[in-house]
């Protein structure tokens, strides 16, 4: 082999040309390469800036991923580690892999979790041998043959490995390293170590923010998950994660735990009645955080739109049931110009239900939390002058809303035109309600899923008629599921 050949396109390496630079660190480049005589490419890791424990590393790397056989462990192909480094380029080569970020791109966050199943699954093999990686980040993952991998192992923690790493030097990519990694390297245990740094990987590779962040997660920041997968359930995912960067290493879950805690949030999110009934609950422990009370009434508007707006925040509670039949999703609560009055939005439309709130009341039956409601009676309004505008006996009446609080006939709607102009910008159609009462259950609940309960059944009784129906609801079923 010639000394201190260039690593440069075009150089042959053990009978393989290289063709493209992959990577390049402090330490090292990766190229990919092709033989030419076996017509299949390659990837071939030189160790370019040489030391004594650089080199120590780099040949810990090849022995280790020489004698592992775990699916999700790059294994090597064929290496070369010289007697003087500083004369001739130590290498070895590899399966020519994918970049694993780029693929994440493409992929749902629930797709990066499941691939993040298989990597978990590989660590825990690790783990269980006493095998640390030390150097988890989306950098050093790599799909091949359609399935993730773990590389770069020179950091890798063993039995019976000599400790070559310099005391207080810390080791590891900055925005996924422990802080036990910062500060005591050399004396900190891997295996915790490789959770956080996991965990802190699963969330770059979801939120697709390469930058990472420091410190513990905080789901209530601007990290949150949810500030950037709205459209996903994500409580149990934000508990495993705040409990994954944990600094101290010793409250963090094993990577057993992450991996049986993470297929658990994937079901949930596939599954979308359990994670429906489970966010009902959540919702009820977040507005009651000392615990959930039989019964409560909220009679302050300001008081009503706040619990509302925590209703229609979470989009597989949001629906509600009218007092003049049928149902609906809602998606935010606001205040028209007319005192005393709320508005629901429903839909991505401009539609607005228009009404006077007199209460809003929280009923639970100490069953199954899914029986548990919300309840919201209106004060009776006069309506607007409007002929034919009234309907479903008296209870609301169908308007449109040319500008904040000035209505007029719904017809302009229909048509476009108020008085030979078209409609401007701010006019929205608007059912005005003049009495009645809503409730909400939440979407997977019984009560949603029989179709009979939409002929408003909930506004033809009184408040204390309905609780009453919907206990001893509550109490059959509970009965017959402990038959």
């Amino acid at each position: 082999m010639s000394k201190r050949r260039k690593i440069k396109i075009g150089t042959i390496f053990n009978g393989c040309e290289l063709l493209e630079l992959l990577g390049k660190g402090g330490n090292g480049e990766v190229w990919k390469v092709v033989n030419h005589d076996q017509e299949a490419f390659y990837a071939i890791k030189f160790l370019t800036n040489i030391d004594v424990v650089n080199y120590k590393r780099f040949q810990n790397e090849v022995f280790i991923l020489s004698k592992l056989k775990i699916d999700g462990v790059m294994h090597v192909i064929d290496s070369y580690l010289p007697d003087d480094p500083k004369s001739e380029f130590p290498w070895f080569m590899m399966p020519a892999a994918q970049d694993f970020s780029k693929y994440c791109e493409n992929l749902t966050p629930i797709e990066v979790a499941s691939e993040f199943i298989k990597l978990a699954i590989t660590l825990k093999e690790l783990h269980s041998q006493k095998i640390a990686h030390r150097d988890i980040k989306p950098a050093n993952m790599l799909i091949y043959n359609n399935r993730p991998y773990f590389t770069d192992f020179g950091l890798v923690q063993y039995p019976g490995k000599e400790d070559i790493t310099p005391e207080k030097r810390d080791i590891g990519a900055k925005y996924t390293m422990a802080p036990e990694m910062r500060r005591q390297a050399d004396r900190s245990d891997g295996l915790p170590a490789d959770v956080y740094s996991l965990a802190k990987s699963l969330w770059i590779l979801i939120t697709n923010q390469h930058k990472g962040f420091d410190g513990q997660y905080n789901p209530n920041s601007v990290i949150g998950i949810s500030q950037y997968c709205p459209e996903i359930y994500t409580t149990e995912l934000d508990n495993l994660l705040i409990e994954c960067t944990d600094n101290d290493p010793k409250r963090r879950p094993s990577i057993l735990s992450f991996l049986n805690r993470l297929s658990k949030w994937i079901s949930l999110n596939k599954d979308f009645e359990q994670r429906n009934l489970l966010e009902w609950l959540e919702l009820q422990n977040r507005i009651f955080p000392l615990g959930t009370p039989k019964n409560i009434t909220w009679t302050d508007k300001n008081a009503i739109i706040s619990i509302l707006n925590q209703i229609a925040f979470t989009k597989s509670l949001n629906h509600m049931f009218y007092p003049n039949g049928g149902g609906n999703t809602i998606n935010r609560i606001t205040t028209p110009s007319e005192p005393s009055m709320i508005a629901l939005h429903s839909g991505s439309g401009t539609r607005a239900d228009i009404m006077k709130p007199k209460k809003l009341t929280f009923e639970s039956f100490g069953f199954d939390p899914q029986w548990n409601y919300f309840r919201l009676e209106l004060e009776k309004i006069k309506p607007i002058n409007i002929d034919n505008s009234i309907h479903s006996e008296g209870i609301c009446q169908s308007l449109c809303e040319i500008e904040d609080g000035e209505y007029v006939d719904y017809s302009c709607w229909t048509y476009n035109d108020y008085e030979g102009q078209e409609l401007p910008e701010t006019a929205r159609p608007v059912e005005r309600f003049l009495s009645g009462s809503f409730v909400f259950f939440g979407t997977s609940s019984i009560y949603n899923s029989i179709s009979a309960t939409y002929d408003a059944r909930h506004n033809m009784m009184t408040e204390e008629e309905f609780c009453s129906y919907i206990g001893e609801a509550a109490k059959r079923f509970f009965d017959k599921s402990n038959d």
